[in-house]
């Protein structure tokens, strides 16, 4: 499978995310999602929109716009939730704010699934640019979630060892709604799963008694901020590369 090649322009100051371009890109990843990115045409997107070619090209100036636009979509969604995340921190219980966070993430990626799935299938074939902005905002989810059990774990709530890897797993099971949607959409509704996140969450954040160890040799402390630069210095070796080689194992790991 070959990589989405670099547009002539991304023109990213004219493109917004109003009403009519929100519909588009929902149209575009339902078609990506039922035939794969490269099979999927210009023309096959306009006709699904009902409008000509003439004016999705008024919006777009190629196909391959839409991982940027999709990645907007996903940031702008993610800030209103840290957002709304942040109102609460300071006036509610950490573990009352953690359920939401959860709740609200599981819902936001309900929304877009289809988007959350073209990026789940086709990043690791992605030049570097269109990926950046998604971890980018995939590590300020995880920060947010590390940052809530850390405040628990100050104000007692929650006793997890190492709140950086609670976090991350967090965001995965909430991910398993869209990711596992094949089989879970069977068995549960997205308010159902939601809940099972929230309790799942609040119970590793609290961790149990034996786990309140000191952070020994065999656990290197990480912070997100090791993680991003950990991208950034794969980009810059290799930067010719595409995002999937940001999950190569690293050298001195192997």
């Amino acid at each position: 499978m070959s990589k989405v090649r670099k547009p002539i322009s991304t023109h990213k100051k004219n493109m917004s995310t109003d009403d009519r371009l929100q519909q588009i890109c929902r149209v575009a990843s339902n078609l990506f999602f039922e035939k794969g990115f490269w099979q999927t045409t210009t023309k096959e997107i306009a006709e699904a929109c009902n409008i000509s070619v003439g004016t999705l090209f008024y919006h777009i100036k190629s196909k391959y716009d839409f991982p940027i636009l999709f990645g907007r979509i996903h940031i702008n969604d993610v800030d209103k939730w840290e957002k709304e995340m942040r109102e609460v921190m300071d006036d509610a219980e950490p573990e009352q704010i953690l359920g939401m966070a959860v709740r609200k993430f599981v819902q936001l990626l309900d929304f877009r699934d289809k988007i959350i799935l073209f990026w789940a299938s086709t990043s690791q074939h992605l030049e570097w640019e269109y990926v950046e902005d998604i971890v980018n905002t995939d590590l300020r989810v995880v920060s947010l979630f590390k940052e809530i059990i850390d405040k628990g774990c100050r104000e007692g709530q929650f006793k997890t060892s190492n709140s950086l890897l609670t976090a991350i797993n967090i965001e995965v099971i909430c991910h398993t709604w869209v990711m596992k949607g094949w089989y879970l959409y069977h068995f549960y509704t997205p308010e159902q799963h939601a809940a099972i996140c929230e309790q799942h969450a609040v119970l590793m954040a609290r961790g149990a008694s034996d786990l309140q160890t000191t952070q020994g040799a065999a656990y290197p402390d990480i912070e997100v901020k090791h993680l991003k630069n950990d991208w950034d210095q794969r980009r810059k070796e290799k930067p010719k590369g595409h995002g999937g080689d940001g999950w190569v194992r690293s050298s001195h790991q192997s």
